[in-house]
């Protein structure tokens, strides 16, 4: 059976174990203004055959992603997972998000933990990896934190190009701490640099941007980072779609303190929006004031390679106000898919993937601009998604592309409510798609 119940004998014995006769008596210490005063409104007990025929009729409703291949990103990409990774993960040691606090009973999960932050170290070029946070928002949010324990300042300045959801998450994150949070505005796909000279002052922690942003656009990061360093601030670089980094140069190499990425692209599917998992990377100057843990090498007392949990602070679990993180779980087994993908693929495969995902984007961007029905908004670098003015009425496309199995674009007027977002459509292109592909794209929208 998937689902085993307790029987009432069974919570007749668990109730006199804790000291209470009846469950009221459990919860009598909560406020009554806090419980349900009526019963819910739910429907008759079902069968288990009839409740898998609902659930099931249920999930049809769902989009197949692969049947109907996405031309949204903003976030969460598709893209081409090995059967091999997919295998390998089914196997059950695997599946635990438990923290490996004892080391002599985890040497794999702190193995998988250890290998996936040399993974990182590499692609990023930085010194120290925190590699299981729950996704890029609170990866974000948390280097957010970092830089204002590692500065004493009291001002987080922030691209209004990074993703809209990360930055709710560091609102969310930061209200306790009554920080000052200027949003940085920008111009033409891009943050603009010319109005950070007048607002990074002495005062300013740390400057977050998104590379590349939400609309697709490749940052300058390196004449950020060369920009918040003369006032003693720390640059952070934030990475929704981690697949660029087996093109694009590394954060380490322009500068950048502090990295918060989402991982994935690298072997997890689209999930219906989770669970992911995320990364903080930072140089070895920082290392105390990281949030979570790191697994370390080491030697047992036999002089095998052991590995072991360092650099965690215990306050995480015991004393939340002296904690730099209150992130106990341990998104494990979404870091040994990220490992078997990086394995696979190794440097060369994920390099000549991400060179796919930007020429598949380009290619895309040129076709539609040539059919007349759409219009460039900007001229920017981009990686694998683009921001493009369609002619015609966003309605329409969205039901042309759905009937030919296509999941549309994004559109980002409701998300940024400016006017010449208004037809503004932003597509992302990954692997998955084949040039007759895009040709038919661009064929039904023509």
């Amino acid at each position: 059976m998937r689902y085993i119940p307790s029987t009432e004998k069974q919570q007749v014995e668990m109730l006199k174990d804790i000291g209470v006769s009846c469950f009221e008596d459990l919860i009598q210490n909560v406020p009554k203004k806090f419980r349900l005063d009526k019963p819910l409104n739910l429907p008759p007990a079902l069968s288990e055959l009839e409740l898998e025929e609902k659930i099931t009729n249920l999930a049809k409703k769902n989009t197949d992603f692969y049947s109907t291949k996405p031309l949204i990103g903003a976030g969460a990409y598709r893209h081409f997972i090995p059967e091999a990774q997919k295998s390998l993960l089914q196997r059950e040691e695997f599946w635990t998000c438990y923290t490996p606090y004892q080391p002599e009973l985890s040497q794999g999960t702190l193995q998988s933990m250890f290998e996936f932050q040399s993974f990182i170290a590499r692609l990023t070029k930085m010194d120290v990896i925190v590699p299981s946070i729950f996704d890029g928002a609170s990866a974000t949010a948390e280097a957010a934190l970092m830089a204002l324990r590692l500065t004493h300042r009291n001002k987080i300045i922030i691209s209004k190009l990074i993703h809209p959801h990360y930055l709710k998450t560091i609102y969310t994150y930061l209200a306790p701490h009554h920080i000052e949070i200027i949003e940085l505005p920008c111009q033409d796909g891009l943050t603009q640099m010319k109005q950070l000279e007048q607002i990074l002052d002495e005062s300013t922690a740390a400057l977050i941007v998104q590379s590349p942003n939400f609309l697709g656009g490749i940052e300058n990061l390196s004449q950020f980072s060369e920009m918040v360093h003369q006032k003693k601030a720390l640059m952070i670089d934030i990475i929704a779609e981690s697949m660029s980094l087996g093109i694009l140069k590394a954060p380490g190499d322009l500068g950048v303190d502090i990295v918060a990425g989402n991982v994935q692209s690298f072997g997890m599917d689209l999930n219906l929006g989770g669970p992911y998992n995320a990364f903080l990377a930072t140089k070895k100057q920082y290392i105390r004031q990281i949030p979570g843990r790191i697994a370390g090498e080491t030697k047992d007392a036999r002089g095998n390679r052991a590995f072991v949990m360092t650099f965690r602070a215990r306050e995480q679990d015991i004393r939340r106000e002296k904690a730099t993180s209150n992130m106990c779980t341990n998104h494990n087994l979404n870091v040994v898919a990220a490992n078997i993908y990086l394995s696979l693929m190794g440097t060369e495969g994920i390099y000549q993937y991400a060179l796919l995902n930007a020429k598949m984007a380009h290619y895309l961007e040129k076709k539609l601009l040539k059919s007349g029905k759409f219009e460039k908004i900007f001229n920017y670098p981009y990686f694998n998604e683009f921001l493009i003015q369609y002619k015609g009425e966003i309605e329409e496309l969205n039901q042309i592309l759905s009937n030919h199995h296509f999941l549309p674009p994004l559109a980002v007027y409701p998300l940024i409510p400016e006017k010449k977002y208004e037809n503004a459509l932003l597509f992302a292109v990954t692997e998955i798609f084949n040039r007759n592909e895009l040709d038919h794209i661009t064929s039904i929208l023509s």
